[in-house]
């Protein structure tokens, strides 16, 4: 009988979702995993689908529109994120104890949800016709991270051990793309300049500042 690690089927190979299993799995997230899980799952749900799941806890003009909407363009999104962060609308402290010394507040948990969900719209516009604002809206949450590691504003809060690590952002992932979008704004030199910078401050293990590295070098020899 195959070990829970042998066999194990690609998502292509996948032909139900066994609800057991996922619920167990689902159970291990905290809050802004869960918010971050549900919004990028929310493209995928039909207008008639929403009432069924949610009618009996949120209201229709709480989350749709009769008439057809644009989404609000990324660079503001990210505008707005910033001054409510920077105004302290996420920050939420509480008594430490030890039981509570790795928990996280409500409004860290959803700063970290909101600030995934735009890093992953960068990452879906960075190929777009717009690098400029794209590259803004990078630089900005960047700026916004570089800002909460001064600790010198209450912009979220940390029980334990404080610093944007905390957040576990995967930046293998987003600071190629935004190297590329970058490529596609600056000369060469410049690319290498700040995406050095973000590579210094933002990778914390040597294997990932390594891969980084390469891939930034790679970007700036095609760029």
């Amino acid at each position: 009988m195959p070990t829970p690690h042998q066999d194990s089927p690609t998502w292509s190979q996948l032909t139900q979702i066994n609800h057991d299993r996922a619920w167990q799995v689902l159970q291990r997230f905290d809050r802004a995993e869960l918010l971050y899980l549900l919004c990028r799952a929310l493209p995928f749900i039909s207008v008639h689908d929403f009432e069924p799941i949610f009618g009996g806890h949120v209201k229709p003009h709480e989350v749709g529109d009769v008439q057809a909407t644009e989404p609000w363009p990324l660079l503001e999104a990210v505008q707005d994120f910033i001054k409510q962060s920077l105004l302290g609308e996420f920050y939420e402290e509480f008594r430490i104890n030890s039981k509570n010394w790795n928990d996280r507040s409500r409004g860290s948990q959803t700063f970290e949800a909101r600030l995934n969900l735009l890093f992953e719209r960068c990452l879906e516009e960075a190929g777009g016709s717009n690098p400029v604002q794209v590259v803004e809206a990078f630089e900005l949450l960047l700026g916004l991270l570089r800002e909460i590691d001064t600790f010198e504003r209450d912009i979220v809060f940390f029980a334990d051990e404080a610093g944007v690590w905390q957040f576990g952002i995967n930046w293998i992932r987003i600071l190629p793309s935004y190297f590329r979008c970058l490529a596609r704004t600056v000369n060469a030199e410049e690319l290498e300049r700040r995406g050095r910078a973000a590579i210094h401050e933002f990778a914390r293990l040597d294997p990932e500042r390594a891969e980084l590295s390469e891939s930034l070098s790679e970007i700036a020899r095609d760029s």
